[in-house]
């Protein structure tokens, strides 16, 4: 059975992090090591008092991915348990793009430092960049709309 979430980013109204249509919400919570999605604490309270699942992602800019584990996981230390951890991996504005270790060891740190095996987004085309992370982590795909 296929689990239907919205992807929640800054620009995202309202509806989109409760549409009725979706089981959950995952919301982005950083990019790099600069970026903090200014809405997303807001953003994750609605899905969650929505009675939404729950998952939060970091967009991999493609930095020191130790760098951006601990700039991500900074942020989300009190919601560990409450929802799925992800990574986001796509070619726009990842300077890492094409690096098959990135990934790798971003999951790596976040497991290292929290015991939690984070899911993978990558569109179809650029699984071969993740692929050694088949063994221990989830992928996803989103639609967007």
């Amino acid at each position: 059975m296929a689990l239907y979430f919205t992807d929640v980013f800054s620009g995202s109204a309202d509806w989109i992090v409760t549409d009725p249509h979706a089981q959950g919400a995952i919301v982005k919570v950083s990019q790099g090591t600069g970026y903090l999605n200014p809405k997303y604490q807001y953003q994750y309270s609605l899905a969650k008092n929505a009675g939404r699942l729950l998952g939060l992602y970091h967009y991999a800019g493609g930095g020191n991915p130790v760098a951006e584990t601990n700039y991500f996981l900074s942020h989300i230390q009190d919601k560990l348990g409450q929802a799925v951890l992800a990574v986001d991996w796509e070619q726009y504005q990842n300077v890492a793009w094409g690096d098959t270790t990135w990934v790798r060891q971003f999951v790596d740190e976040i497991h290292r430092q929290t015991g939690i095996w984070p899911l993978i987004y990558a569109q179809e085309s650029a699984i071969w960049q993740v692929a050694n992370c088949v063994s221990d982590c989830d992928f996803a795909s989103w639609l967007r709309y």
